[in-house]
């Protein structure tokens, strides 16, 4: 069992470099925030992974919230009809928590026969 300050000490460093990066970039905080919030949801509700692939899910989860944050954002604000403020921070934590469990859906489904529907040669010519 890990010792409670490494999990704390490891999530307050990740917290301080993403403020400091949004300082720094003068990068939307909310979305960095959003996007950390959302990964970090994924990698505490798993158990089964090892280390390296915790922080490397982290990494493409966080990565995705903040690249797909203005897209969702802005589907959000169209959905809800809500304008007072930007929904790109929720947009955020939605692709960060969502991200992993798609991929991960993804790689365990058959593509080969999904994609042999559309290929035109799986099915039967004589039809």
């Amino acid at each position: 069992m890990s010792e409670p300050i490494s999990g704390t000490g490891a999530a307050a460093t990740a917290l301080t470099g993403v403020s400091l990066y949004g300082l720094l970039t003068g990068a939307d905080y909310g979305v960095l925030f959003g996007a950390f919030v959302g990964a970090t949801y994924y990698i505490a509700s798993t158990t089964d992974l090892s280390h390296i692939r915790r922080i490397a899910y982290f990494f493409v989860s966080y990565l995705s919230g903040v690249l797909c944050s203005g897209l969702v954002g802005s589907y959000l604000t169209h959905w809800t009809g809500y304008t007072d403020q930007k929904l790109d921070a929720l947009g955020a934590v939605i692709v960060s928590a969502l991200a992993i469990k798609a991929l991960t859906a993804i790689s365990n489904y058959d593509l080969t026969n999904f994609l042999g529907r559309f290929r035109g040669g799986s099915g039967n010519a004589n039809k």
